[in-house]
């Protein structure tokens, strides 16, 4: 795993870095930000939270109208944020996204006690993808269980079955084919459900603490959620929650979040991560 580069990047303000490049190809699209909360807590022990961003892996940025303030509400729940920026389609497709945040989080590295992987829409596809197989790690050099390092994943909103994806609209289509190809196989392969078919309970994200959650007006997604529980559940997954976020939809469950409102998304989010490290904490 990597480390922190603290020394190195440029600072932001006393406790934050931004536009730091995780890769040495140093796209402008491959760099994150980190944000770590003003009290003088131990830092070793605060929870990191990393945020990957949703899109239809064409559009997005850590930055953007959507995601602008997610690493503040992290750091207002008490956890260090890190936001990460990704290769978008048409210039890449499947699966150069998801090694872009297998690349991220082997740079990063950090407590591996206290690192959750979150991600919403897009974003989350590729968590959950990059949890179910181990492959995309190996690929940038990490051998190691991905199990053993990371504490707990999110997924908001997710999109899990490409397939559906691509069925369910025209929109749907519409955004496959730039992302994934154009053929069925293609679009199987990208789904987090064939790698956990593929690799069954030895898959690590059966042994990875998860909180899904869908809002009450969420196109397909809330069948992907489910379908995604029983997959795992069925694979002996031991520690899985899916909860609906209700008066909200595909986009105001992120916009409220990162609106530091009292939000129900933030509140379930902060009471995962606050199961995850209870037990460790100082």
């Amino acid at each position: 795993m990597g480390i922190m580069r603290w020394r190195t990047q440029p600072l932001l303000s006393a406790f934050g870095w931004k536009d730091v490049a995780y890769s040495a190809a140093k796209h402008p699209k491959q760099r994150l930000d980190i944000a770590v909360p003003r009290k003088k807590f131990p830092r070793r022990k605060l929870p990191t939270c990393v945020f990957i961003h949703g899109g239809s892996w064409q559009r997005g940025d850590k930055a953007g109208a959507f995601n602008n303030g997610i690493d503040d509400a992290f750091v207002n729940a008490g956890c260090i944020g890190v936001s990460v920026n990704y290769r978008l389609s048409p210039e890449v497709q499947h699966p150069e996204h998801t090694l872009d945040v297998a690349t991220a989080v082997k740079w990063y590295g950090g407590d591996p006690n206290r690192l959750v992987l979150i991600g919403h829409s897009a974003g989350a596809h590729l968590v959950m993808q990059l949890l179910a197989d181990p492959q995309f790690l190996r690929q940038v050099g990490v051998d190691e269980d991905v199990s053993t390092f990371v504490k707990g994943a999110v997924g908001i909103s997710g999109v899990y079955n490409i397939v559906r994806m691509a069925n369910a609209s025209f929109y749907g289509s519409l955004v496959t084919t730039p992302a994934f190809g154009e053929r069925v196989d293609q679009w199987r392969e990208a789904s987090v459900i064939t790698a956990l078919t593929k690799e069954r309970d030895k898959s690590p994200l059966v042994k990875i603490p998860l909180l899904l959650l869908t809002a009450e007006e969420d196109f397909h997604f809330s069948e992907d959620a489910q379908e995604l529980e029983t997959w795992l559940v069925a694979a002996g997954h031991k520690s899985i929650q899916r909860k609906v976020i209700p008066k909200r939809n595909h986009f105001t469950i992120l916009r409220d979040l990162t609106a530091h409102r009292d939000d129900n998304a933030m509140q379930e989010i902060t009471k995962f991560i606050q199961s995850l490290v209870k037990d460790d904490a100082a």
